[in-house]
């Protein structure tokens, strides 16, 4: 079944490659980058920008670089960003403190939000790996805690729930030994709860993976993204937990340009992708203090990704 993914040997037709370089020239009309501004009233560095679409808005969960950071060490809460068109956008500020909860303390690092049966699940890392939730009734909280203790333990965790309504669990098993020695893709089931884990990690990719999995699927293929040295790549599969075989790597997300540590999210919303990311190289940042930018995403007739090129306004 993976053959389907594999691109036909006499090239895409002149029509295509057309139709790609117009939606490439597009981009720079849509994104404005980044989407918080140093020097307006609302700017906050926001980072490792988790995009999700919930009643015909979009929401994106940021974790929070202090405006003083030399090191990851700071960051302690998370922000929410909403927009109904993806040019006008509503800082929420901070709208989590994990560290209010006397068992998640440490650094909180890349989040991620999932929806299912009327509760928002917001899924947080403390200590770098040991997971935690916090559960609302609305995207942007009150939150509550979900669970008095770490859920499982895993680097970077994201959440899908495929269309049947299952819902997966994925992350990085760079700095945890849950599986195979080396670092992959893992994932894993969650019940219906949502905050327990339906067997156990599996592994996905035969390729290394140091952070950053995210997952999306679509049409009918499952889409797996993370950080592959200073690069963005990605991964195709038929199945949620792809294992023989493995999810196939197809390459590079973005083009030949020198990437910050990056996460990354991709959204659907009123029949356009697009993917979310972070930089350090705006706003006055650096490594420690960064900003959420986002972009189109253009894919071939074969399923796989045209390149990115980041843009500024």
């Amino acid at each position: 079944m993976i053959s389907r993914y594999k691109q036909s040997k006499i090239g895409f037709k002149k029509t295509e490659r057309l139709g790609i370089a117009l939606c490439l020239l597009s981009f720079c009309s849509i994104a404005q980058n980044p989407i918080l501004k140093l020097g307006k009233k609302d700017f906050m560095y926001a980072a490792d920008p988790a995009a999700e679409v919930y009643n015909g808005k979009v929401y994106v969960y940021c974790s929070h670089d202090q405006d003083d950071a030399v090191s990851y060490s700071t960051m302690q809460d998370y922000l929410v960003l909403e927009s109904d068109d993806m040019i006008h956008w509503k800082n929420h500020g901070v709208v989590l403190k994990p560290r209010e909860y006397n068992w998640a303390q440490g650094q909180m690092n890349a989040p991620d939000v999932a929806y299912k049966d009327g509760w928002y699940y917001f899924y947080f890392p403390y200590d770098k790996t040991h997971i935690g939730v916090s559960k609302s009734r609305s995207p942007i909280g009150p939150w509550e805690e979900a669970v008095t203790d770490k859920i499982t333990s895993i680097f970077d965790p994201t959440v899908f729930i495929d269309d049947d309504g299952q819902a997966y669990i994925y992350g990085s098993d760079n700095k945890i030994n849950i599986g195979d020695k080396g670092r992959h893709i893992m994932g894993a089931k969650l019940k219906d709860n949502m905050i327990e884990l339906d067997g156990p990690w599996m592994r996905l990719s035969e390729s290394p993976v140091s952070e950053a999995v995210y997952c999306f699927k679509r049409n009918g293929i499952y889409y797996f993204m993370g950080r592959k040295g200073w690069k963005t790549g990605y991964w195709m599969a038929d199945a949620p937990l792809p294992t023989q075989p493995y999810a196939q790597f197809k390459g590079y997300i973005t083009r030949e340009q020198q990437e910050a540590p990056v996460h990354m999210s991709a959204i659907e919303f009123k029949n356009q992708w697009y993917f979310f990311y972070q930089r350090g190289d705006v706003n006055q940042g650096d490594f420690h203090r960064r900003s959420a930018c986002f972009e189109k995403m253009v894919f071939n007739p074969d399923g796989t990704i045209v390149p990115i090129t980041y843009t500024l306004d």
